[in-house]
């Protein structure tokens, strides 16, 4: 073995081709192309209405400890930003508010309804819970669903969940995907429920919030729809005077998408369709003429666009692809910044009962919420590491490097700068494959601290992984109350931050598959931190690139002193 070490290095030295190039060359712009700027709480969780008592208990005094622990991973790295939760989904349209009901909050309706929507009676008990979940992590900001299919009812909900949530209340969606009301059966004396059909709705439920016990809820600019997911198309609702009726009181154009379903038993992506960065940036560009529309109107108050829902598969996911390492946890976050890219505020991401796959934690048995160990999946470290990616207290613009021309590319990156003085704060580099690829970052770049950067992996032992997961060296696997802990890096799996000098560019190496992240701003918390550890060997492999593939035949020895 040590003959083959020997021999390997005097080929890695002597040959050339064996010399420590870079398989990647980044081109960098100065400053960003886009001025859509996004916060640190940009990436928001969306919960179904029928099962928040899976993750929220029965009352104010039966919250799970353990997610109050998960939502303060996250509160502690978006700053000054509460963390975004939307409260709705299929399940708001078609359930019954009952202005009396305590404990529990929710009580299921309806056993032998459709899995994909089932509904709950429900009353001011979640309000009450979710503020208290607010005070205890310090600052949840919530999306909330209103029906509207049931007259006078929104007036209550929206009067209850004002006098409740107060300032925390961020918007009301009024309505769920109304495209799909004619295919639900959710209109059945409607032959073809259309844009007028629901433009003639949405100013009924308008009329109805206009008179609450908290006042006139239109007045504040916190409504937001169309909501719209499937058929309709955005640039023509708005045309249609969805835009010039309601622009007043709209404080978002919300959206809901999904690259493809899995409500029938079958779909038609398999998990190497979510490791190519370009099927995502084609994903984002659905509906662009609308988001053009509403991107292109920067005048103070005009609103923003949002994307309310959406996950790796429509009806609960893949087994299998959405729990992996790959699209629960990389493909997550490269949705969530691509979206950041072409003009969304914020973006949320769904997750319902225990058991689906798509699930960003997995809670005991409802009977055993406050006792028994939680778990948690892919999607989760998505969660925290995008509030790092995005962290600022003046605000980021995110641009695609556009790293690849090739549409198979299982590589893809994205520069992150911040708002106020178009300096570089962080690269952000995906690798999906299963060697390390080497990715050159240029000298000359406008950084706060390039000299001291700090780089932080998102690393699996596969891309089928679901629990051997680890981001900045920590991890939650064996942890079931919703706090990580120390991961082992030397286990194959987890690696240590590395410092790296960038003032007059850099390489930098991501394992296979991982998450990289470069911070280049002036490392100001724990969660940047370097850490010291043994000699590393990535191995590297072959990458396509362009029409052709390039064979890359290197050796990287890279040696960390204590």
């Amino acid at each position: 073995m040590l003959h083959l070490f020997t021999a390997l290095f005097v080929a890695a030295v002597l040959e050339p081709r064996f010399a420590v190039t870079a398989d990647v060359q980044l081109v960098v712009p100065s400053s960003p192309s886009s001025q859509n700027v996004v916060a640190s709480n940009f990436f928001g969780i969306s919960f179904e209405l029928s099962f928040m008592n899976e993750y929220f208990g029965n009352d104010t005094d039966t919250i799970p400890q353990a997610m109050l622990n998960y939502l303060s991973q996250i509160r502690s790295r978006t700053g000054s930003n509460d963390v975004r939760i939307r409260v709705g989904g299929n399940s708001g349209d078609v359930s019954t508010y009952v202005p009396t009901q305590a404990s529990p909050m929710l009580i299921l309706t309806d056993p032998d309804a459709n899995s994909n929507s089932q509904p709950v009676n429900y009353g001011p008990m979640l309000w009450e819970v979710m503020e208290k979940v607010s005070e205890e992590v310090n600052g949840v900001q919530y999306l909330i669903g209103l029906t509207i299919n049931t007259t006078n009812t929104d007036s209550v909900i929206a009067g209850d969940a004002t006098k409740f949530l107060g300032n925390h209340l961020d918007a009301m969606l009024l309505g769920n995907e109304p495209d799909l009301y004619t295919a639900h059966d959710q209109r059945p004396n409607v032959v073809n429920y259309t844009v007028d059909d629901y433009i003639g709705e949405y100013s009924a439920a308008l009329h109805d919030i206009s008179n609450t016990t908290a006042g006139d809820l239109t007045n504040g600019h916190n409504v937001a729809g169309p909501t719209v997911c499937c058929d309709w198309d955005l640039a023509t609702l708005l045309d249609q005077g969805y835009l010039s009726n309601f622009t007043n009181v709209l404080k978002y154009i919300t959206l809901q998408h999904y690259p493809q379903n899995n409500c029938f038993g079958s779909y038609q992506y398999q998990l190497v369709y979510y490791t190519q960065h370009g099927n995502l940036v084609d994903l984002a560009a659905w509906q662009k003429p609308g988001i053009n529309i509403i991107t292109g109107n920067t005048t103070g108050g005009a609103p923003r666009m949002l994307m309310s829902e959406f996950n790796s598969a429509s009806c609960g996911g893949i087994p299998g692809i959405s729990d992996t390492f790959a699209v629960g946890a990389l493909w997550s976050i490269d949705y969530a910044l691509q979206l950041a890219s072409v003009g969304y505020t914020a973006a949320y991401i769904h997750t319902r009962e225990q058991g689906i796959s798509y699930n960003l934690v997995t809670p005991p048995n409802v009977s055993e919420i406050n006792t028994g160990p939680w778990t948690t999946d892919p999607p989760f470290y998505a969660l925290i590491a995008t509030a790092e990616i995005l962290a600022s207290s003046n605000g980021i613009i995110v641009n695609d490097l556009n790293v690849s021309t090739d549409v198979n590319a299982t590589i893809g990156g994205y520069a992150i700068y911040d708002a106020t003085n178009s300096s570089l704060n962080r690269i952000v580099l995906f690798n999906y494959g299963t060697d390390s690829i080497e990715f050159r970052l240029p000298s000359g770049i406008k950084a706060t601290n390039p000299t001291n950067a700090t780089v932080k992996y998102l690393s699996a032992s596969s891309i089928t992984e679901k629990y051997e997961i680890a981001w900045g060296e920590q991890t939650f696997l064996g942890a079931g109350d919703g706090k990580p802990i120390s991961a082992n890096t030397s286990n194959g799996w987890a690696y240590a931050n590395q410092s790296v000098d960038c003032s007059n560019g850099c390489n930098i190496t991501a394992p296979g598959p991982s998450l990289s992240v470069v911070f280049l701003d002036s490392p100001s918390s724990s969660s940047h931190k370097s850490s010291s550890g043994s000699m590393s060997i990535f191995g590297r492999r072959s990458i396509v690139m362009g029409s052709g593939v390039a064979l890359i035949w290197t050796f990287v020895l890279l040696w960390i002193f204590e």
